[in-house]
């Protein structure tokens, strides 16, 4: 499932989107990481302006954002929302549809599914017939067991395990560390199980 693309717009400069260009540019993923950002020569404008085929990937931690860019860059035919895989990951399914960036050691099982502009961070796990919906966050060394189906923009903290069988709704944030036993079925903020925040 590995690419190599010559050439690969970052929209967005942060810390994310420089880590992931050094990242895909060592592991010879990406040759010439581009970066598109407001505060740079090559805002959001001028890019969508460009006529050419386009490979890019949205490297804007908030759902609602990446979400946002998403939809105003979709109209654009010659403009490909292209997911990455960084080596050494284990993915037994075909349904990642595009714009995911999945990280180093990340295991999908088989039946998985995984949302536009998805999140998977370094070391987590996403059980056999899981539904990640679109544009979520899960964090590093995350545990989502089997049969478990999370909605729409979901941030869940490093380090948090989900138990099998359970939905999550869309909008949530669940805390790092967290244990979650039971469905999530109100938007908030979580610790576990226990909403800390509407």
């Amino acid at each position: 499932m590995k690419k190599f693309y010559n050439k690969f717009y970052f929209v967005g400069s942060g810390g994310y989107g420089k880590q992931l260009s050094y990242m895909t540019k060592k592991n010879q993923i990406i040759k010439s990481p581009i970066f598109v950002d407001d505060k740079l020569d090559l805002n959001i404008k001028k890019f969508f302006k460009l006529n050419e085929i386009i490979h890019y990937n949205i490297f804007v931690g908030k759902p609602n954002k990446r979400e946002k860019i998403f939809n105003y860059l979709k109209k654009k035919k010659n403009f490909n929302y292209s997911t990455l895989i960084l080596p050494n990951s284990f993915i037994y399914t075909d349904k990642i549809k595009n714009g995911c960036i999945i990280e180093h050691h990340v295991l999908i099982s088989t039946q998985a599914s995984i949302g536009n502009g998805s999140l998977i961070l370094t070391g987590s796990v996403i059980g056999h017939n899981s539904k990640i919906g679109n544009f979520c966050n899960v964090g590093s060394n995350v545990t989502i067991s089997g049969n478990v189906k999370i909605g729409k923009k979901v941030e869940i903290g490093s380090q948090t395990f989900i138990s099998n069988n359970l939905s999550i709704c869309d909008n949530v944030i669940i805390a790092p560390g967290s244990t979650v036993l039971k469905n999530i079925t109100k938007p908030g903020v979580y610790n576990s199980n226990i909403l800390i925040k509407f």
